[in-house]
This record gives C-alpha cells, structure tokens and sequence, in this order.
C-alpha cells in the first residue's frame, strides 16, 4: 500500500525521516517489532513531537490503553468497548487539537477481527464536487464548545475534522442534516482501507490528514492497544 513506510524498531531509527514524513503527512508511518513498554513508547515520542496529557479521560498521562473496560456494566466509552468505531478525528472537541496519534499494538483481536481503519484525505476530496467542498468548508458544526467545519484550508493544504458522535452528542441535529453526515459517512467508507497490527506494531498519523476507525471484534478479546496522542516536532 502506497500510504504506508515500514520501519523496524530493531534498526537503527532514522528519526529526522520519520519526523519529516508526519510533517508532510501523506503517510502512515509503521514501526515493527517495538518493546511493550510505555516507557519506550513515551521515549520514542519524546523524539518525534510533544505528547498530549489527557486530563479528561486517563488522569492526566499520556498514553491510554485501549481494550473493553466496564463501568456499571456499560462501556466507559466506544474506544473501551469492542464495537465497530467509525472514520474520525481525534480530539475533534479539544480547544487545540493534537495533529498526530500513535498506536502501539500489545495484544490484538483474534481472527484478524479489530482491524484499523483509515481514510486519507487526498483520496476523500477526489469524490467530492467543488460545491460540496465549499459547503464542507463554510458549515460549522458544534464540538462540546467548539464550533468547526469538516474541512478547513491551512498553509494551502486541506485538513479534516470529524467525529459524528460528538456532533450529534453536543449539537441538534437536523433530518437533512443527518442525511448530509450519513452521506459523508459513506463518501468515506468509499476511500477506507484497513491496517491488521501485529504485537510490537507502531503506526504514527496525522490527526488532521487521515480519518481513523475500527472494526469490531469478540467482546471476550483482549484486544490492548496503547494510544498516545502528540504534535510532531
């Protein structure tokens, strides 16, 4: 696949190159073979960017485990549950939201269940008119207390910004606007592929340039993958 650039972590990294590739941001970086420790995955990041501390969700750390975790026998969220996660934005709500995220993967779904999926920008406006961008790019929509288009011009490059849940969770949301996001969620599943990480699997993204999801998997899995979100340098 054309949008992914294979290290391995045994190697000597060249760091100046992955940082360089998430600068450019039309690819996603995977690194093989990578310790399961979150000091490693902190010290790895600590070169690339600045990693975000998640106070609202995970005490202030930044690095979040990924797996099915209950609260009063219901989710603590669609991350920590095994239901299918659909194409979004990180942070999409956050006052300053983080440009890229890394996964590492500790134990993944069995039956190559749980796969990663990703949409990547570029190919997202190849299937929207001129009128539909300029539309996507005027509209604002409520995130909690932000207010943001879908895509925006920055630096003459096109970023996207989307999470359905959080906009139909903190805005109401008209019927013709339901079928605008339903035909925006389809538009992207046009342009979907799907990454099966492997234990010791590290994929670094742009926040601002692919969308990202899920597949579901088993409830009984122990699917664990840790998150970490950053700004590269």
């Amino acid at each position: 696949m054309d949008l992914l650039t294979n290290y391995n972590y045994s190697d000597k990294l060249d760091y100046p190159e992955i940082i360089e590739k998430l600068r450019l941001g039309d690819s996603i970086i995977l690194i093989e073979n990578v310790p399961l420790l979150d000091k490693v995955l902190s010290d790895c990041i600590s070169i690339i960017g600045h990693a975000i501390n998640e106070n609202r969700n995970n005490n202030g750390k930044s690095i979040f485990d990924v797996k099915v975790t209950r609260q009063n026998s219901f989710f603590k969220s669609i991350a920590n549950s095994n239901l299918s996660f659909p194409l979004h934005t990180d942070c999409s709500d956050f006052v300053s939201i983080p440009n890229c995220i890394g996964l590492l993967c500790v134990n993944p779904a069995c039956f190559n269940q749980g796969a990663n999926t990703f949409a990547y920008i570029k190919d997202i406006l190849k299937l929207f008119s001129k009128e539909e961008i300029e539309q996507l790019v005027t509209k604002k929509w409520k995130h909690r207390k932000e207010k943001r288009s879908i895509l925006s011009y920055e630096k003459n490059s096109v970023k996207i910004c989307y999470d359905r849940i959080t906009m139909e969770s903190f805005s109401k949301i008209s019927d013709s606007e339901k079928v605008l996001l339903s035909k925006l969620d389809g538009i992207y599943k046009q342009a979907l592929f799907k990454i099966n990480l492997k234990k010791g699997d590290l994929i670094l993204f742009r926040n601002d340039l692919f969308l990202h999801g899920r597949e579901a998997f088993d409830l009984e899995s122990d699917r664990l993958v840790k998150r970490i979100r950053f700004n590269v340098k």
